[in-house]
């Protein structure tokens, strides 16, 4: 049987300081590498996420819910962009229901521009919103079928 003073006594010794090398740095990695954690945490939860590209679009057309907060709902566009020419450009699709109508839409963003027909499923309405001139056309959209469901696109070009 094996003693310790039977063992040689340098062999122990080197060992020892390359474990504690290695544990201190292991050590200090897993300090850094949770404090990263903690910092990209802080930053992500106390930081706004701001708009997103449809929602800037929204915005430059005036068409924005917060924007119109009196309203206390407001409709989704189906395609959102801003053009070449820097106009603001977004289509909405409309229901003919209690829900969801073209003067529910209109009452909902306070356009109360006159309408004018240019044909029979066509309607353009124009208006102002602070420095943004809007040019609204609503077109009329049948259904095909009996009884079917009746809708209308919305297209709102705003410029500056």
């Amino acid at each position: 049987m094996a003693t310790l003073a039977d063992r040689p006594k340098g062999e122990d010794h080197e060992q020892r300081p390359r474990r504690r090398r290695w544990l201190v740095w292991f050590l200090a990695l897993c300090v850094v590498w949770t404090l990263g954690v903690i910092v990209w945490a802080a930053v992500a939860l106390f930081t706004s996420a701001g708009d997103g590209p449809e929602e800037s679009v929204e915005r430059k057309a005036g068409m924005h819910h917060d924007q119109h907060p009196s309203a206390g709902r407001y409709y989704i566009p189906t395609y959102a962009k801003v053009a070449k020419d820097g106009a603001a450009v977004l289509r909405y699709k409309v229901g003919n229901g209690q829900d969801s109508s073209v003067e529910d839409f209109l009452r909902t963003y306070d356009i109360t521009a006159e309408p004018k027909r240019s044909s029979p499923s066509k309607v353009t309405y124009s208006d102002h919103f602070g420095e943004v001139r809007r040019t609204f056309t609503v077109t009329y959209n049948p259904s095909p079928e009996t009884g079917g469901y009746d809708y209308a696109r919305i297209t709102v070009e705003a410029t500056p």
